[in-house]
């Protein structure tokens, strides 16, 4: 057996933890009689299409890829948090941080670049409270990000599912990052963070307001959204 297969099998078993989605919401497709009577009053026409037109081939592929992605999504929690305890080992044995020093993290690198300078010991510490408790809502039942930070640490998470479905060439479903984005956050307005062409709009109060956005500022990361918790670690 491949280390390929070897790891295929390993993910199918640990994504069994991962409880905190359902299948469904990973990209499986359920027959149309096992779905609730609730679930099928919710389908149009287009829905009701689609869901005939699935081969029992197809629906066990997807049922196959959906628990694979599971997997992924439990092995990728780990290291992820694992990582962040690596990233702020190194930032506590420098006297002072630089942007170079962030570009060669293995998780704040993936933060929005033009805040670099602000990822310090203590920005960690709150990065990583606030990414484990993201993490634990794997298990216990998923809930929206709590806040700007949350949405950033489920991006890193889907970083670093890519990471490891390129190196063990795992068969995820189709579009699976988009299909996450969809079903685990509220918005993808926090993306505005990565773009250049948006740099300054976290200060700019009227466009915010005309956009419906929660505060951008690096300062407002950790507050959490309405009707929303953080871990007081990170207040």
């Amino acid at each position: 057996m491949t280390g390929e297969e070897n790891y295929i099998e390993h993910a199918l078993h640990v994504g069994e933890e991962l409880t905190g989605l359902s299948l469904e919401q990973l990209g499986f497709e359920p027959r149309l009689e096992d779905l609730t009577e609730d679930q099928r009053n919710r389908l149009d026409a287009e829905d009701l299409e689609w869901i005939s037109s699935i081969t029992p081939e197809q629906r066990d592929q997807s049922l196959f890829q959906a628990k694979l992605l599971a997997g992924a999504l439990w092995e990728a929690s780990a290291v992820l948090i694992d990582q962040l305890f690596e990233d702020l080992d190194g930032l506590l044995k420098l006297d002072r941080i630089d942007r170079q020093d962030i570009a060669n993290t293995f998780v704040l690198s993936g933060l929005p670049p033009r805040q670099a300078d602000k990822y310090d010991v203590r920005f960690t510490q709150q990065f990583l409270v606030i990414a484990a408790d993201m993490t634990g809502a794997l298990s216990r039942g998923w809930t929206r990000p709590s806040c700007v930070a949350q949405e950033l640490a489920l991006r890193c998470l889907f970083d670093q599912v890519e990471v490891i479905q390129d190196l063990y060439d795992l068969d995820l479903p189709d579009g699976w990052r988009g299909m996450l984005e969809e079903n685990m956050l509220e918005d993808t307005d926090s993306e505005m963070l990565y773009q250049n062409a948006m740099d300054g709009f976290e200060g700019d109060i009227g466009l915010n307001m005309q956009l419906g956005l929660a505060p951008m500022k690096i300062e407002d990361w950790f507050e959490p959204f309405n009707d929303a918790s953080v871990p007081p670690y990170v207040r």
